[in-house]
């Protein structure tokens, strides 16, 4: 007979997984069952998936401000994202209440470097998991490394992560991640630990962008374009799906009304996203220079 710790075990497991390789609606179901006799660590993979799925605004109403749990972390966390006058402050707070008891769970700090990656602060986000043996904060930090293309530092982390749980799926995860980013034969490693996941679980558009990035890298594009059309189906919307259709449409010659098309959607779903500010600033850079440059007429 199961005890109820063995449950628990279990759950919290099945959870971390789904969450970890991008299926947040099983996460937020395996969690809803056990809401009556919960605990801050599994509840916090329910709302980093409503936060996930575009859904956080549910967190204010079940997270009151008075709340004594660490899962207060995650209303200002949500706070963060959604009110822009009030991240600095909010980015403050969490760095003061980092040195203050957040007991033995990890959800302080993971609320925190992901307002902090947001922001841009890699630096102070790493200085937030330095030193953590923590698998969670290690992936983070391997992520950290990889955005300021320090490869050679996210494969010193992946190596710890695997001599303490090799098989663990976010050791996996990262292992695609460093692939990835260092080319080579780590392109077919990750895309195999994609497709993998793929099998055992069942495909989302995380796993799906990681298999196309992989083709991609390796001029598959014909490939690349049948997993990003498939994780498409499954969320019309998805951030990362938008950008590699863009980027693979103009890799494959497409036509400017294609690339236009997927565009427009990024620019309706996330007008304010870091590819967007970013494509129409050079873009306004670019029409200026073309004012400048411009042959002028001589009467």
């Amino acid at each position: 007979m199961v005890n109820q710790e063995e449950e628990f075990n279990a759950t919290l497991f099945d959870a971390k997984n789904y969450y970890y390789i991008g299926n947040y609606m099983s996460t937020i179901n395996t969690i809803l069952p056990h809401q009556k006799s919960p605990t801050p660590d599994l509840l916090s993979y329910m709302y980093l998936s409503y936060l996930a799925i575009d859904s956080g605004r549910l967190i204010p109403s079940e997270i009151k401000e008075n709340d004594s749990t660490p899962l207060l972390a995650f209303r200002y966390l949500y706070n963060y994202l959604n009110y822009p006058e009030k991240r600095q402050e909010i980015l403050q707070f969490f760095g003061e209440k980092l040195t203050q008891d957040i007991g033995e769970t990890n959800i302080w700090q993971i609320a925190a470097v992901i307002a902090y990656c947001h922001d841009g602060q890699f630096e102070s986000a790493l200085k937030i998991l330095h030193g953590s043996t923590d698998l969670e904060c290690m992936a983070l930090n391997i992520y950290c490394m990889l955005k300021l293309n320090r490869v050679d530092l996210a494969k010193q982390i992946l190596s710890k992560m695997q001599e303490k749980s090799d098989d663990a799926t976010l050791t996996q995860l990262a292992q695609a991640w460093v692939g990835v980013a260092a080319g080579g034969k780590g392109l077919q490693e990750a895309f195999h630990i994609f497709q993998e996941f793929c099998e055992k679980y069942q495909s989302t558009p995380l796993l799906l962008n990681g298999q196309a990035v992989c083709h991609i890298a390796q001029e598959r594009y014909d490939e690349a374009e049948g997993v990003l059309r498939e994780s498409l189906s499954k969320k019309h919307n998805d951030y990362d799906t938008l950008v590699n259709l863009i980027v693979l449409s103009h890799l494959n010659g497409k036509s400017n009304d294609i690339t236009n098309r997927y565009l427009e959607q990024l620019r309706q779903f996330f007008p304010n996203s870091e590819f967007v500010v970013d494509y129409d600033k050079k873009e306004q850079e670019f029409d200026r220079l073309c004012l400048q440059y411009q042959p002028k007429l001589v009467v």
